[in-house]
């Protein structure tokens, strides 16, 4: 049976169709046969029992008599007359209707029924029988996949798939829809992942903007309260002077990056030159700044021996201001940045006196939009797209970055950037 299935499933429609109509009229040809040959019978054996016949001497007799050796049987004349035909007489009859009993009256009405309207009745049931039995085993369960298949795909919803095993006509169209059904779902999920880089990269710039126009506006509020008083010392206003400008330099860098990088990870990284005296010197300065109005206490320890280090500026002091900021939001009294060399590796260690990365955090925190509570408070705060940038950077810059927990309590970040 099994093998009769799968050649039955392998054969194309039109020979299916075939099949079923030459054996659909075979088998009305065979039912119809029997039937219109029983009624026809009936209707003669009627027809002899009450027909009327003439005899040669003039007697009227009825042809199932037996007294008569020729005759031929008409229905339409009640004349009786004798032909001669050579040497066989002929003898006319008349079918006598009206002496028949109402049952066989009955019978012989049903019969002449049957023999007009049987053959159209058999030949349209038997056709009609094949063409649901075609439908059934050769159209219905493709057409059921694919009519389903389609509603999902009309919906977005491409988490399917269409399975029909066989290799006619139905099948391979099946197969060709499963192929367009996964050529969608591919696209899909490439697209969605080119919306969730693109949003996860425009969150990172609104994040990472926040520092620079920080900066910016404190310096602006500081010369515009002090420079009309003539309190504010030359050199301070050419520092302050210098620090807008270097942080509006940086606001331009992010301008060109957000209209060329579709996604994180595609941040352009410039490896420079930087002598090691400017780079303490800039993380100070970007540490007074970010902690001017906070009452939180930050030592910045260096160890490094090299004079000059090979790093993208940009990003290594991107990843610093999100430690330094996450440091700030749940550090109580200090926070501790130690930089050092190790490796030919530059290692940026920021350690805050907080309640530390749960064991969870120590897991997820740096995936994006990582979202956990602040001392088990009700209140919602966010660590992961900060981290998760940080995160990218690092990798980027072929380093990466740590989450630990101090001995002492407190969260510990370590990111490292290879030079």
């Amino acid at each position: 049976m099994g093998k009769i299935k799968a050649w039955y499933r392998s054969i194309p429609l039109w020979l299916a169709i075939f099949l079923y109509a030459a054996s659909a009229l075979l088998l009305a040809s065979f039912v119809s046969g029997k039937i219109t040959g029983a009624a026809y019978k009936l209707m003669g054996v009627l027809n002899v029992e009450y027909s009327v016949i003439l005899t040669e001497d003039g007697r009227v007799g009825r042809a199932d008599s037996g007294d008569l050796s020729y005759f031929t049987t008409t229905y339409n004349s009640d004349d009786v007359d004798l032909e001669d035909s050579g040497s066989v007489k002929v003898y006319k009859m008349h079918f006598d209707f009206d002496s028949m009993p109402s049952d066989d009256k009955m019978k012989y009405g049903a019969s002449r029924i049957i023999v007009s309207i049987s053959p159209f009745l058999i030949y349209s049931a038997f056709l009609l029988s094949a063409a649901l039995a075609f439908y059934f085993t050769k159209l219905k369960k493709p057409l059921s996949l694919l009519s389903g298949a389609s509603e999902n795909i009309a919906k977005s919803d491409f988490d399917f798939s269409i399975h029909y095993s066989g290799r006619d006509e139905m099948a391979k169209l099946c197969g060709t829809f499963e192929k367009m059904r996964y050529a969608l779902y591919e696209n899909d999920r490439r697209m969605n992942q080119m919306i969730e880089e693109r949003k996860q990269l425009n969150d990172a710039y609104t994040h990472d903007l926040r520092t620079p126009v920080a900066v910016l506006k404190g310096c602006a509020d500081t010369l515009s309260e002090y420079l009309p008083t003539g309190q504010l010392p030359k050199e301070k206003v050419i520092e302050t002077v210098r620090i807008m400008s270097s942080h509006v330099e940086r606001l331009g860098q992010f301008v060109d990056s957000m209209n060329a990088v579709q996604k994180l990870s595609d941040l352009p990284l410039r490896r420079e030159a930087v002598p090691t005296r400017d780079f303490v010197a800039g993380l100070r300065e970007t540490t007074t700044v970010l902690c001017e109005k906070q009452n939180i206490s930050v030592r910045i320890d260096s160890d490094i021996s090299s004079d000059t280090l090979k790093i993208d500026l940009s990003a290594v002091a991107q990843v610093f201001e999100n430690l330094l900021s996450n440091a700030l939001r749940f550090a109580k009294t200090s926070i501790t940045v130690d930089v050092s060399e190790v490796d030919s590796a530059l290692l940026v260690r920021v350690a805050d006196d907080g309640t530390g990365f749960s064991p969870k955090e120590l897991i997820s925190a740096s995936t994006p939009y990582y979202c956990g509570r602040h001392g088990g408070s009700e209140e919602k705060y966010h660590l992961g797209l900060g981290l998760h940038i940080c995160k990218t950077l690092c990798e980027k810059h072929g380093g990466s970055l740590t989450l630990e927990n101090a001995d002492g309590g407190g969260a510990v970040v370590t990111a490292k950037f290879s030079m």
